[in-house]
C-alpha cells in the first residue's frame, strides 16, 4: 500500500434480516395502538379470519376467550420455546446463584481480591444472559402484533357482537353475575382472557419442556449404553 493513502475503516456489520422484519414489526404495533383507523381496520381484517373459528356468532363469549388465548399463547409460547436453550439458561441460573454466594462469603471475609474475580465473572455471566434474552425478545416481536389485532377483535367481539346477542353476563367467584363490559382496572372480559393467557402459558410451557427434556434424555439413552 503507497504511503500516504488513507485506510477505509472496516464497514459496520449491518442489521439482519430478521431483525429488519422485527423492526418492522414493532413500528407497525405502534402504529396500530395509536391510529383508531388503522386499527379498526386492521380488527376488521382480523374478524374475517377469527369469527368463523371460533367466534360462535357471540353466544358463547367465554369459550370464544378462551380459544383466542390458546391460540396467542400457544404460538408465542411455541416461538420462546424453539428460540430458547433451556438447558443452557438452567446452567446459567445455577452459576449465578453460585457465584452471588461466594462473592458474598468473600465480601464477609474481606477477600477483595477474589470479590473482583467473581464480580467480573458474573458481569461476562450477565452479558451472555443479555444476549440470549435479546435473541429471545428479537423473534418474540413477531408475536407483538398478533396480540394487538386478537386484542382489537376481541374487543370489538365483545362489545358488538356478544353484546348483541346478550351474551355478555357471567359468574365469577365473588359475584354470580358480571357483565363483560364492567370494569375493573381493565374491562371484564380483558381480565378474563389475562387469566386464560397465564393459566395456558404455564401449561404450554412446562408441556413443552417435559416433552423437549424427555427426547433429549432418550436420545442420551444409547450414547450412555454404549460408553
Amino acid at each position: 500500500m503507497a504511503q500516504g493513502t488513507p485506510t477505509r475503516p472496516p464497514p459496520r456489520p449491518g442489521l439482519s434480516t430478521s431483525s429488519k422484519v422485527s423492526i418492522f414489526l414493532l413500528l407497525l404495533t405502534f402504529m396500530v395502538m395509536i391510529d383508531p383507523s388503522l386499527s379498526n381496520a386492521l380488527g376488521m381484517g382480523a374478524s374475517a379470519i377469527l369469527d368463523p373459528l371460533f367466534g360462535f356468532g357471540g353466544r358463547y363469549p367465554v369459550v370464544t376467550l378462551f380459544f383466542a388465548a390458546t391460540l396467542t399463547t400457544g404460538v408465542s409460547t411455541i416461538i420462546r420455546h424453539i428460540f430458547t436453550d433451556w438447558v443452557k439458561m438452567a446452567k446459567t441460573q445455577k452459576q449465578t446463584s453460585a457465584l452471588s454466594k461466594a462473592t458474598m462469603e468473600a465480601l464477609r471475609r474481606g477477600n477483595t481480591a477474589k470479590v473482583e474475580k467473581l464480580r467480573e465473572q458474573t458481569n461476562k455471566m450477565r452479558a451472555d444472559n443479555l444476549g440470549m434474552t435479546g435473541s429471545m425478545m428479537k423473534y418474540m416481536a413477531f408475536t407483538f402484533l398478533m396480540f394487538i389485532l386478537v386484542y382489537f377483535w376481541l374487543n370489538s367481539f365483545v362489545n358488538t357482537t356478544a353484546m348483541g346477542q346478550g351474551t355478555t353476563l357471567f359468574a365469577v367467584p365473588w359475584s354470580f353475575q358480571t357483565s363483560m363490559t364492567a370494569s375493573y382496572v381493565f374491562a371484564s372480559w380483558l381480565l378474563l382472557y389475562m387469566l386464560f393467557n397465564i393459566f395456558l402459558g404455564q401449561l404450554f410451557a412446562r408441556l413443552l419442556k417435559f416433552l423437549s427434556f424427555r427426547k433429549k434424555l432418550a436420545a442420551m439413552s444409547p450414547a450412555a449404553e454404549a460408553s
